[in-house]
């Protein structure tokens, strides 16, 4: 039942993992998005700057002036735009420099010094990098146009003009069209990526860190392969973007989480645990409340159902706390149990009298045969013919053997099998009680069996078998007073018994066919075969039966 109650707290578990997780997406995300939002305002100033450049020194190169002239206008033109220019240069038609233009204070002469590419015939923009001065070192825009200049003969060249893209900290935090790094809430750096590789800061004396290769390795291939202008990869700490600019060159920025976002993520990270605890207080209290409600009382249930089962009393303990349909349970099985109690209390008192009118019939039985024995004892001493008078002994000694079971039975309170250890050993030792020989000291018992419990279908045949067997022994085996043993063996193995029965008299030969023989080996033969027996016999030094029976596979249960 408790796996049943957490496992049912799996799909809110799932619901609320899906929505922290999008929303820690969203969280990382944003710093990437700001990332690359940043790149294309960067863009457009960089875009801004050099398209004023490219307009001014395509205008001047178009207008046929002297080379002074077109200094002057270079001076006038850098004047104009508050000295953004870093150096502004007139190139002859091999690309040498004739004359330049440079602000006070900047050192881009070396980057003007650059060789020019072959074969411009048109306005080319390119990204140049080089150390420059001290502070002045970093990456640059070149922008070269071809001229016309006014002379005899006239001559060609070019006109070329560099803008700084690498500035200081100062410039950057003042400059307008570069609030993109002034914003106290949107921390970010950049670097433009040149076609070497190598990253430059866009801020000279900032120190940032650069960014892992692998990341920037990660970012280059996925812009190579989208057609997007700008990639974004979130990360743990921040984000970063990496798309083209102006120039050719590209440029990656790194933004960092700010404050709110952290904040949010926070709120978020308190509003999970939050809803993991409320989740498992409430696992805890479906759990209790379910033992309370449902649990507890089916076992108590189950509990007094065992109770019922082992003691025969049933408490179901019904009470107002359990559910309408436990309570309706209870009451059902109160009610059959009663019902089952009463008809079991019946049973037993009809197997009790059953039970005691058995006991009576078996003792009545004994009665009777013992009375028909006693009737067929008194008719043979009327009897004066020796022989008659002897087969109403052995007719006595039949009936008495028949009698001596039922009063086993009786003794023994088992009226469905007899104890046949008990029952053989009584039997022979009142057949020889019988015959007169108990006392007088010539014949002895030798009665060994195992104990077990045999069915009164099987013993009566058995019995009778014992009977004739003894009777004959003490008749015949001891002659003119001769002294011996009569002995019994009952074993029983596997299933098989075994039955041996014989003395160590003066033996006998059998005449065959046994069709001439005398009733008693008749009926020997006859009760072995109703108990689908084997039976053999000798006669050289005493006689021997030997009787072999199948025993059922269910024997009758034993006496408790």
């Amino acid at each position: 039942m408790r796996l049943l109650i957490c496992l049912s707290a799996v799909p809110v578990i799932a619901i609320g993992a899906v929505l922290a997780l999008h929303n820690y997406r969203e969280v990382t995300l944003g710093s990437a998005q700001r990332a690359g939002n940043a790149i294309m305002r960067l863009d457009l100033q960089f875009r801004h700057d050099t398209d004023r450049l490219r307009s001014a020194l395509e205008t001047i190169g178009h207008m046929d002036l002297t080379p002074d002239q077109i200094v002057h206008a270079l001076r006038l033109m850098e004047t104009i735009s508050g000295q953004r220019y870093c150096f502004l240069s007139v190139l002859d038609d091999e690309g040498k420099p004739i004359q330049s233009v440079s602000p006070q204070g900047r050192g881009c002469a070396e980057v003007g010094a650059l060789s020019m590419p072959t074969d411009v015939h048109s306005t080319l923009l390119e990204a140049v990098q080089t150390s420059g001065g001290p502070g002045e070192g970093g990456a640059f825009l070149r922008i070269t146009v071809p001229a016309g200049f006014l002379a005899l003969p006239e001559a060609h060249g070019y006109l070329m003009g560099i803008l700084q893209i690498s500035r200081q900290r100062a410039y950057l935090g003042s400059a307008s069209g570069w609030q993109v790094f002034a914003e106290d809430d949107n921390p970010i750096q950049a670097w433009l990526l040149m076609h070497n590789g190598q990253l430059l800061p866009v801020c000279s004396d900032c120190g940032w860190q650069s960014p892992p290769p692998s990341i920037v390795h990660e970012l280059k291939n996925a812009l190579e392969n989208s057609e997007r202008s700008i990639i974004t990869l979130p990360t743990g700490l921040g984000g970063y973007a990496l798309g083209a600019i102006a120039g050719g060159a590209d440029i990656l920025v790194s933004t960092q989480r700010t404050s709110m976002e952290s904040d949010a993520l926070h709120t978020m990270i308190l509003q999970i645990v939050g809803l993991v605890l409320l989740l498992v207080i409430g696992l805890v209290a479906v759990t209790l409340a379910a033992n309370i409600v449902l649990i507890g009382p089916l076992r108590r249930l189950t509990y007094s159902v065992q109770k019922w089962q082992m003691e025969g009393i049933f408490d179901a303990r019904i009470t107002r706390s359990m559910p309408l349909e436990l309570q309706r349970l209870g009451q059902a099985f109160t009610r059959a149990t009663r019902r089952l109690s009463r008809h079991e209390a019946r049973l037993k008192k009809a197997m009790a009298h059953q039970q005691l009118l058995m006991k009576e019939v078996h003792h009545r039985v004994k009665n009777n045969l013992q009375i028909v024995a006693s009737l067929l004892n008194l008719q043979a001493n009327q009897i004066e013919h020796p022989e008659v008078r002897a087969e109403f002994a052995l007719a006595r000694d039949r009936i008495r053997a028949l009698a001596t079971l039922h009063r086993t039975l009786y003794a023994e309170d088992a009226l469905n099998s007899l104890n046949m250890s008990v029952f053989l050993k009584e039997l022979c030792e009142q057949t020889l009680h019988i015959a007169g020989e108990s006392e007088s000291g010539r014949m002895t018992l030798d009665v060994v069996s195992d104990s077990f419990w045999m069915d009164p279908d099987q013993a009566v045949p058995l019995a009778l078998i014992v009977t004739e067997i003894i009777t004959n022994s003490i008749k015949y085996a001891f002659p003119d007073g001769q002294k011996g043993t009569i002995f019994v063996r009952l074993h029983r193995s596997h299933g098989q018994l075994t039955m041996q029965v014989g003395d160590n008299g003066v033996g006998c030969v059998w005449e065959e066919p046994p069709i001439h023989q005398g009733i008693g080996l008749k009926l020997i033969h006859a009760f072995a075969r109703q108990l689908k027996a084997t039976l053999t016999y000798k006669g050289e030094g005493g006689v021997q039966y030997t009787l072999v029976m199948r025993l059922p596979e269910n024997p009758p249960e034993t006496k408790k």
